[in-house]
């Protein structure tokens, strides 16, 4: 009892701080340094940030205590290590060599069809599927469809080959037209699926002494601490595991990057040389074109632009009709008014005129 009360305090203090040093496990994993990366976002290296990595000295105290009251085994000591057997067996498997093999390979063919039936065909014969694939017919990106248009076909694969069939199936591939191009590339993940496993038993041993030790806790707020904790290494171990069922999974299968384009023989044309009178029916003949064309283009302009331009002549009209009253009224307003002599002098005058 008086030990528990003792582990009770100091895994308060260490949660509370945050602040201790690594324990013998999480050491032994900084010491084996880090390693290539993959597309995955894991590293490839050992995981000591996170939660257990700032909960290091909890762990510490975890570790003393079950090792201490005997409730878990110690990994550290020689009975813990296994048979002689067991050892063997697991240094066989790390010191096993895991090649992945992958080729790029171009080929150009006059029969596209024919080498693409081929292609699939050979696929199919040696245990391989395609992963991704692109087929295209080289014609234009337009709407519009020329009856002459030249098309030049083409074809890219990303395929996985059982590695057994690797060296088979290129040379198959390498036959099916002109190769262009091949570059083959093999990649030893030996080292990183070793370390991949070293960390994973880590993290195993470490999983087994969380569950024990959570067995032993009374006390609700430090089991719920023990089960984060715990969880972070569950999902620690999963990630690893993906990892290795990846490289497992690439060597087994290699990657072959097949592209395959269409082409055609070329047959060498006399070369003509045009005369003068040819030169001038071209240029007659271009010209006239031309000109239709100026004057269809004209045509269809009017036809679209005579409704607005009706509008605009009848505004326009409209505009004027109403500046010119305008102008009439004020010149009414602006000439005098004429006296009765003048009246009757003009009227006279008037009708001098009209006799």
């Amino acid at each position: 009892m008086k030990k528990r009360t003792l582990l009770a305090a100091a895994l308060c203090a260490a949660l509370l701080t945050g602040c201790a040093k690594s324990s013998d496990t999480a050491n032994f994993a900084a010491e084996q340094g880090n390693y290539r990366g993959d597309a995955n976002g894991y590293d490839g290296g050992y995981y000591s940030g996170g939660a257990v990595e700032t909960t290091a000295a909890a762990s510490e105290i975890y570790d003393s205590y079950s090792y201490e009251t005997g409730d878990v085994e110690d990994p550290r000591s020689p009975k813990s290590s296994g048979s002689d057997d067991e050892s063997t067996l697991a240094a066989d498997s790390i010191q096993k060599e895991m090649l992945v093999y992958s080729c790029y390979m171009t080929v150009d063919t006059l029969e596209f069809d024919t080498s693409l039936n081929s292609f699939k065909s050979t696929l199919e014969m040696y245990g391989g599927f395609v992963e991704t694939e692109n087929f295209s017919d080289g014609g234009s990106n337009g709407r519009w469809y020329y009856e002459n248009d030249q098309k030049w076909q083409s074809y890219s694969a990303t395929v996985r080959i059982p590695s057994k069939n690797y060296d088979a199936f290129c040379n198959s591939a390498g036959e099916l037209g002109d190769l262009r191009s091949k570059t083959s590339n093999v990649e030893n993940l030996s080292q990183e699926y070793s370390d991949l496993s070293t960390t994973l038993e880590i993290y195993k041993a470490k999983e087994q002494r969380y569950i024990a030790l959570l067995a032993e806790i009374t006390e609700d707020e430090y089991a719920v601490e023990i089960e984060r904790e715990l969880t972070q290494i569950q999902i620690e171990i999963a990630r690893i595991k993906t990892r290795m069922n990846q490289i497992s999974t690439d060597v087994a299968y290699s990657y072959v990057y097949f592209t395959l384009n269409e082409v055609k023989e070329y047959v060498s044309e006399p070369i003509k040389t045009d005369t003068f009178l040819d030169r001038l029916g071209y240029t007659l003949s271009d010209a006239g074109a031309t000109f239709l064309e100026f004057l269809e283009g004209l045509l269809f302009f009017l036809i679209y632009a005579v409704p607005y331009l009706v509008l605009i002549g009848i505004v326009v009209f409209v505009i004027v009709l109403i500046v010119k009253k305008i102008k009439k009224y004020k010149n009414r307003r602006k000439a005098p008014v004429p006296s009765n002599t003048e009246e009757n002098g003009s009227q006279k005058e008037t009708e001098k005129s009209d006799k």
